[in-house]
Protein backbone atom coordinates (compact mmCIF):
# COMPACT_ATOMS: atom_id res chain seq x y z
CA UNK A 1 0.00 0.00 0.00
CA UNK A 2 1.34 3.47 -0.87
CA UNK A 3 1.82 5.86 1.99
CA UNK A 4 1.43 5.28 5.70
CA UNK A 5 -2.26 5.47 6.48
CA UNK A 6 -3.12 5.70 10.10
CA UNK A 7 -6.21 4.41 11.82
CA UNK A 8 -7.06 6.16 14.97
CA UNK A 9 -9.23 5.24 17.84
CA UNK A 10 -10.08 7.31 20.89
CA UNK A 11 -6.87 6.25 22.67
CA UNK A 12 -4.53 4.13 20.36
CA UNK A 13 -2.81 4.30 16.98
CA UNK A 14 -1.83 1.53 14.56
CA UNK A 15 1.09 1.90 12.16
CA UNK A 16 1.43 -0.12 8.96
CA UNK A 17 5.03 -0.19 7.74
CA UNK A 18 6.13 0.17 4.12
CA UNK A 19 7.40 -3.43 4.02
CA UNK A 20 3.87 -4.73 4.21
CA UNK A 21 3.95 -6.08 7.71
CA UNK A 22 0.92 -5.33 9.62
CA UNK A 23 1.40 -4.78 13.25
CA UNK A 24 -1.77 -5.16 15.15
CA UNK A 25 -2.02 -3.96 18.61
CA UNK A 26 -4.76 -5.64 20.43
CA UNK A 27 -7.07 -3.26 22.02
CA UNK A 28 -7.46 -3.78 25.67
CA UNK A 29 -10.77 -4.84 27.01
CA UNK A 30 -11.45 -1.33 28.10
CA UNK A 31 -10.98 0.02 24.59
CA UNK A 32 -13.37 -2.65 23.27
CA UNK A 33 -15.95 -1.51 25.74
CA UNK A 34 -15.39 2.07 24.72
CA UNK A 35 -15.50 1.33 20.99
CA UNK A 36 -18.91 -0.25 20.84
CA UNK A 37 -20.85 2.62 22.50
CA UNK A 38 -19.86 4.76 19.53
CA UNK A 39 -21.93 2.47 17.31
CA UNK A 40 -24.51 1.26 19.92
CA UNK A 41 -27.51 3.25 18.60
CA UNK A 42 -29.62 0.92 16.49
CA UNK A 43 -33.25 0.65 15.51
CA UNK A 44 -33.77 -2.28 17.85
CA UNK A 45 -36.54 -1.81 20.42
CA UNK A 46 -35.98 -2.56 24.10
CA UNK A 47 -39.17 -3.35 25.91
CA UNK A 48 -39.40 -3.73 29.68
CA UNK A 49 -40.01 -7.11 31.27
CA UNK A 50 -43.62 -8.29 31.28
CA UNK A 51 -43.93 -7.83 35.04
CA UNK A 52 -42.78 -4.24 34.82
CA UNK A 53 -44.95 -3.66 31.71
CA UNK A 54 -48.10 -4.90 33.40
CA UNK A 55 -47.37 -2.84 36.48
CA UNK A 56 -46.64 0.33 34.50
CA UNK A 57 -49.66 -0.24 32.33
CA UNK A 58 -51.96 -0.72 35.31
CA UNK A 59 -50.60 2.45 36.95
CA UNK A 60 -50.65 4.66 33.90
CA UNK A 61 -53.80 3.21 32.23
CA UNK A 62 -52.24 3.71 28.77
CA UNK A 63 -52.25 1.25 25.86
CA UNK A 64 -48.89 -0.24 24.73
CA UNK A 65 -47.49 1.36 21.64
CA UNK A 66 -44.89 -0.30 19.44
CA UNK A 67 -43.34 3.04 18.54
CA UNK A 68 -42.00 3.64 22.13
CA UNK A 69 -38.20 3.69 22.42
CA UNK A 70 -36.04 3.43 25.59
CA UNK A 71 -33.83 6.22 24.28
CA UNK A 72 -36.82 8.57 24.11
CA UNK A 73 -38.22 7.94 27.55
CA UNK A 74 -39.10 11.55 28.07
CA UNK A 75 -41.11 11.65 24.88
CA UNK A 76 -42.97 8.43 25.72
CA UNK A 77 -44.81 10.12 28.55
CA UNK A 78 -46.76 12.33 26.18
CA UNK A 79 -48.66 9.58 24.33
CA UNK A 80 -50.30 8.63 27.66
CA UNK A 81 -52.49 11.72 27.63
CA UNK A 82 -52.93 11.48 23.91
CA UNK A 83 -53.90 7.82 24.10
CA UNK A 84 -56.50 8.57 26.76
CA UNK A 85 -57.91 11.38 24.71
CA UNK A 86 -57.76 9.20 21.60
CA UNK A 87 -59.68 6.46 23.39
CA UNK A 88 -62.32 8.90 24.52
CA UNK A 89 -62.43 10.54 21.11
CA UNK A 90 -62.66 7.14 19.48
CA UNK A 91 -65.48 6.15 21.79
CA UNK A 92 -67.23 9.42 20.99
CA UNK A 93 -66.71 8.93 17.26
CA UNK A 94 -67.97 5.37 17.53
CA UNK A 95 -71.09 6.49 19.38
CA UNK A 96 -71.61 9.28 16.86
CA UNK A 97 -71.10 6.89 13.96
CA UNK A 98 -73.49 4.35 15.45
CA UNK A 99 -76.07 7.07 15.93
CA UNK A 100 -75.66 8.18 12.32
CA UNK A 101 -75.64 4.63 11.06
CA UNK A 102 -78.62 3.46 13.02
CA UNK A 103 -80.51 6.44 11.70
CA UNK A 104 -82.93 8.82 13.23
CA UNK A 105 -84.96 8.81 16.36
CA UNK A 106 -87.61 6.12 16.86
CA UNK A 107 -90.31 8.56 15.90
CA UNK A 108 -88.66 9.41 12.60
CA UNK A 109 -88.03 5.74 11.78
CA UNK A 110 -91.68 4.97 12.44
CA UNK A 111 -92.69 7.85 10.22
CA UNK A 112 -90.48 6.60 7.41
CA UNK A 113 -91.90 3.09 7.79
CA UNK A 114 -95.41 4.46 7.65
CA UNK A 115 -94.57 6.43 4.52
CA UNK A 116 -93.11 3.33 2.90
CA UNK A 117 -96.16 1.26 3.73
CA UNK A 118 -98.50 3.92 2.41
CA UNK A 119 -96.55 4.19 -0.83
CA UNK A 120 -96.55 0.42 -1.25
CA UNK A 121 -100.30 0.24 -0.79
CA UNK A 122 -101.04 3.08 -3.17
CA UNK A 123 -99.39 1.46 -6.20
CA UNK A 124 -102.00 -1.30 -6.78
CA UNK A 125 -104.73 1.34 -6.59
CA UNK A 126 -103.13 3.21 -9.49
CA UNK A 127 -102.95 0.01 -11.54
CA UNK A 128 -106.62 -0.70 -10.92
CA UNK A 129 -107.51 2.77 -12.14
CA UNK A 130 -105.64 2.16 -15.37
CA UNK A 131 -107.46 -1.11 -15.97
CA UNK A 132 -110.89 0.39 -15.32
CA UNK A 133 -113.21 -0.41 -18.21
CA UNK A 134 -115.08 2.31 -20.03
CA UNK A 135 -118.82 1.73 -19.90
CA UNK A 136 -120.61 1.91 -23.25
CA UNK A 137 -123.52 4.35 -22.78
CA UNK A 138 -125.55 2.60 -25.49
CA UNK A 139 -125.07 -0.94 -24.18
CA UNK A 140 -127.72 -0.93 -21.43
CA UNK A 141 -130.54 0.24 -23.71
CA UNK A 142 -129.53 -2.31 -26.34
CA UNK A 143 -129.72 -5.14 -23.82
CA UNK A 144 -133.10 -3.92 -22.58
CA UNK A 145 -134.41 -3.86 -26.14
CA UNK A 146 -133.26 -7.46 -26.71
CA UNK A 147 -134.96 -8.50 -23.47
CA UNK A 148 -138.25 -6.92 -24.57
CA UNK A 149 -138.03 -8.75 -27.92
CA UNK A 150 -137.85 -12.11 -26.14
CA UNK A 151 -141.27 -11.26 -24.63
CA UNK A 152 -142.58 -10.02 -27.99
CA UNK A 153 -142.96 -6.47 -26.63
CA UNK A 154 -141.99 -4.77 -29.85
CA UNK A 155 -142.98 -1.21 -28.95
CA UNK A 156 -140.90 -1.23 -25.76
CA UNK A 157 -137.99 -2.80 -27.63
CA UNK A 158 -138.22 -0.20 -30.36
CA UNK A 159 -138.07 2.60 -27.78
CA UNK A 160 -134.99 1.11 -26.07
CA UNK A 161 -133.15 0.60 -29.36
CA UNK A 162 -133.87 4.21 -30.33
CA UNK A 163 -132.48 5.36 -26.98
CA UNK A 164 -129.38 3.22 -27.57
CA UNK A 165 -128.35 4.65 -30.94
CA UNK A 166 -129.27 8.13 -29.68
CA UNK A 167 -126.26 7.83 -27.30
CA UNK A 168 -123.85 6.86 -30.09
CA UNK A 169 -121.97 4.12 -28.24
CA UNK A 170 -120.51 0.90 -29.60
CA UNK A 171 -123.86 -0.92 -29.33
CA UNK A 172 -125.68 1.84 -31.25
CA UNK A 173 -124.93 0.24 -34.63
CA UNK A 174 -126.51 -3.04 -33.52
CA UNK A 175 -129.56 -1.18 -32.21
CA UNK A 176 -130.02 0.34 -35.67
CA UNK A 177 -130.06 -3.14 -37.20
CA UNK A 178 -132.77 -4.25 -34.75
CA UNK A 179 -134.92 -1.19 -35.24
CA UNK A 180 -134.67 -1.38 -39.01
CA UNK A 181 -136.43 -4.74 -38.71
CA UNK A 182 -139.04 -3.42 -36.24
CA UNK A 183 -139.73 -0.32 -38.34
CA UNK A 184 -140.19 -2.52 -41.38
CA UNK A 185 -142.72 -4.70 -39.57
CA UNK A 186 -144.64 -1.56 -38.66
CA UNK A 187 -144.54 -0.36 -42.27
CA UNK A 188 -142.11 2.47 -41.40
CA UNK A 189 -139.86 1.83 -44.37
CA UNK A 190 -138.71 5.47 -44.57
CA UNK A 191 -137.54 5.51 -40.94
CA UNK A 192 -135.83 2.19 -41.47
CA UNK A 193 -134.08 3.47 -44.63
CA UNK A 194 -132.79 6.41 -42.59
CA UNK A 195 -131.15 3.97 -40.14
CA UNK A 196 -129.46 2.20 -43.05
CA UNK A 197 -127.89 5.46 -44.21
CA UNK A 198 -126.52 6.21 -40.74
CA UNK A 199 -124.59 2.95 -40.54
CA UNK A 200 -120.89 3.57 -41.17
CA UNK A 201 -119.69 -0.02 -41.00
CA UNK A 202 -120.14 -1.61 -44.49
CA UNK A 203 -120.96 -5.04 -43.11
CA UNK A 204 -123.57 -3.71 -40.69
CA UNK A 205 -124.98 -1.41 -43.32
CA UNK A 206 -125.84 -4.27 -45.68
CA UNK A 207 -127.19 -6.27 -42.75
CA UNK A 208 -129.46 -3.37 -41.77
CA UNK A 209 -130.69 -3.18 -45.37
CA UNK A 210 -131.44 -6.89 -45.37
CA UNK A 211 -133.41 -6.64 -42.11
CA UNK A 212 -135.50 -3.84 -43.61
CA UNK A 213 -136.35 -5.91 -46.70
CA UNK A 214 -137.06 -9.07 -44.72
CA UNK A 215 -139.34 -7.29 -42.23
CA UNK A 216 -141.41 -5.83 -45.06
CA UNK A 217 -141.57 -9.27 -46.65
CA UNK A 218 -142.86 -10.83 -43.43
CA UNK A 219 -145.90 -8.55 -43.27
CA UNK A 220 -147.44 -10.64 -46.05
CA UNK A 221 -149.69 -8.16 -47.83
CA UNK A 222 -149.25 -7.20 -51.52
CA UNK A 223 -148.19 -3.63 -50.66
CA UNK A 224 -145.48 -4.68 -48.21
CA UNK A 225 -144.30 -7.38 -50.64
CA UNK A 226 -143.71 -4.76 -53.29
CA UNK A 227 -141.73 -2.66 -50.81
CA UNK A 228 -139.75 -5.74 -49.78
CA UNK A 229 -138.97 -6.54 -53.42
CA UNK A 230 -137.57 -3.04 -53.93
CA UNK A 231 -135.40 -3.27 -50.81
CA UNK A 232 -134.09 -6.72 -51.79
CA UNK A 233 -133.36 -5.48 -55.29
CA UNK A 234 -131.52 -2.49 -53.84
CA UNK A 235 -129.35 -4.80 -51.75
CA UNK A 236 -128.28 -7.08 -54.64
CA UNK A 237 -127.62 -4.20 -57.05
CA UNK A 238 -126.34 -1.22 -55.01
CA UNK A 239 -124.39 -2.93 -52.25
CA UNK A 240 -121.13 -4.88 -52.61
CA UNK A 241 -121.52 -8.63 -52.88
CA UNK A 242 -121.81 -10.26 -49.50
CA UNK A 243 -121.04 -14.01 -49.24
CA UNK A 244 -124.14 -14.64 -47.10
CA UNK A 245 -126.65 -11.82 -47.45
CA UNK A 246 -126.49 -11.38 -51.24
CA UNK A 247 -127.46 -15.01 -52.04
CA UNK A 248 -130.08 -14.91 -49.29
CA UNK A 249 -131.60 -11.84 -50.91
CA UNK A 250 -131.72 -13.55 -54.32
CA UNK A 251 -133.30 -16.57 -52.69
CA UNK A 252 -135.88 -14.45 -50.80
CA UNK A 253 -136.84 -12.56 -53.97
CA UNK A 254 -137.32 -15.88 -55.81
CA UNK A 255 -139.65 -17.23 -53.10
CA UNK A 256 -141.59 -13.95 -53.09
CA UNK A 257 -142.02 -14.12 -56.89
CA UNK A 258 -143.04 -17.79 -56.80
CA UNK A 259 -145.86 -16.84 -54.41
CA UNK A 260 -146.92 -14.28 -57.00
CA UNK A 261 -146.60 -16.97 -59.73
CA UNK A 262 -143.98 -14.92 -61.54
CA UNK A 263 -141.95 -18.01 -62.40
CA UNK A 264 -139.67 -16.57 -65.06
CA UNK A 265 -138.37 -13.79 -62.80
CA UNK A 266 -138.07 -16.24 -59.89
CA UNK A 267 -136.00 -18.64 -62.04
CA UNK A 268 -133.70 -15.76 -62.98
CA UNK A 269 -132.95 -15.06 -59.27
CA UNK A 270 -132.27 -18.76 -58.56
CA UNK A 271 -129.95 -19.14 -61.54
CA UNK A 272 -127.92 -16.19 -60.23
CA UNK A 273 -127.27 -18.23 -57.08
CA UNK A 274 -126.17 -21.30 -59.09
CA UNK A 275 -123.71 -19.23 -61.11
CA UNK A 276 -122.25 -16.88 -58.51
CA UNK A 277 -122.68 -18.44 -55.05
CA UNK A 278 -121.87 -22.13 -55.27
CA UNK A 279 -120.56 -22.21 -51.69
CA UNK A 280 -123.63 -20.58 -50.16
CA UNK A 281 -126.26 -22.32 -48.05
CA UNK A 282 -128.88 -21.47 -50.71
CA UNK A 283 -127.10 -23.30 -53.54
CA UNK A 284 -128.82 -26.73 -53.16
CA UNK A 285 -132.24 -25.37 -52.12
CA UNK A 286 -132.17 -23.27 -55.31
CA UNK A 287 -132.19 -26.58 -57.27
CA UNK A 288 -135.28 -27.71 -55.42
CA UNK A 289 -137.18 -24.51 -56.24
CA UNK A 290 -136.13 -24.63 -59.88
CA UNK A 291 -137.63 -28.13 -59.96
CA UNK A 292 -140.88 -26.72 -58.59
CA UNK A 293 -140.87 -23.85 -61.10
CA UNK A 294 -140.51 -26.18 -64.11
CA UNK A 295 -143.13 -28.53 -62.68
CA UNK A 296 -145.65 -25.70 -62.26
CA UNK A 297 -148.27 -24.82 -64.85
CA UNK A 298 -146.96 -21.97 -66.93
CA UNK A 299 -145.82 -21.40 -70.48
CA UNK A 300 -142.35 -22.89 -70.03
CA UNK A 301 -143.34 -25.94 -68.01
CA UNK A 302 -140.76 -28.73 -68.47
CA UNK A 303 -141.17 -31.92 -66.40
CA UNK A 304 -137.89 -33.46 -67.59
CA UNK A 305 -136.00 -30.36 -66.52
CA UNK A 306 -137.93 -30.37 -63.25
CA UNK A 307 -136.93 -34.02 -62.64
CA UNK A 308 -133.30 -33.16 -63.37
CA UNK A 309 -133.24 -30.33 -60.77
CA UNK A 310 -134.89 -32.57 -58.16
CA UNK A 311 -132.29 -35.25 -58.77
CA UNK A 312 -129.41 -32.77 -58.52
CA UNK A 313 -130.75 -31.60 -55.17
CA UNK A 314 -130.91 -35.16 -53.78
CA UNK A 315 -127.42 -36.00 -55.05
CA UNK A 316 -125.99 -32.87 -53.48
CA UNK A 317 -127.62 -33.58 -50.09
CA UNK A 318 -126.04 -37.06 -49.71
CA UNK A 319 -123.81 -37.14 -46.65
CA UNK A 320 -124.68 -33.58 -45.63
CA UNK A 321 -126.42 -32.39 -42.50
CA UNK A 322 -129.77 -30.79 -43.15
CA UNK A 323 -130.07 -27.10 -42.38
CA UNK A 324 -133.37 -25.98 -40.79
CA UNK A 325 -135.45 -24.10 -43.36
CA UNK A 326 -133.47 -25.63 -46.25
CA UNK A 327 -134.39 -29.30 -45.85
CA UNK A 328 -136.60 -30.46 -48.73
CA UNK A 329 -135.56 -34.10 -48.99
CA UNK A 330 -138.96 -35.49 -48.07
CA UNK A 331 -140.82 -33.31 -50.62
CA UNK A 332 -138.21 -34.03 -53.30
CA UNK A 333 -138.52 -37.81 -52.90
CA UNK A 334 -142.27 -37.50 -53.34
CA UNK A 335 -141.90 -35.37 -56.47
CA UNK A 336 -139.34 -37.80 -57.93
CA UNK A 337 -141.72 -40.67 -57.37
CA UNK A 338 -144.61 -38.82 -59.01
CA UNK A 339 -142.63 -37.47 -61.93
CA UNK A 340 -140.76 -40.74 -62.48
CA UNK A 341 -143.99 -42.65 -62.89
CA UNK A 342 -145.54 -40.02 -65.14
CA UNK A 343 -142.64 -39.53 -67.51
Amino acid sequence: MNGNPLFFTSRFRVLISKSGFLVIVLFPLLSIGLFFPLHAQTNELFLPFPETWNKDTANSGMEPTASSSPTNSNVSAKPNTNSNSSVSSNSQSLSTTSTETNGETPGSSLASNNQTSVTTKSKPVEKKKKKKEVVDPSQASFQKGKAYLTRDQKKSAESEFADSYGKEGEAAKFSRVENSNLFGLDGKDKESSGLVEKQEDPDLKIKTQFELARSLDRIGNPDSEEKAYKEYLKLVTEFPKHPELTPRSHYAVAILLIRKKEFRSAAHQLVSILKNFKESAEFLPAHYYLGKIYESSWDERDLERSLKYYQLYMNGMEGKTSVPGYDFKKETRERLRVLGSSI
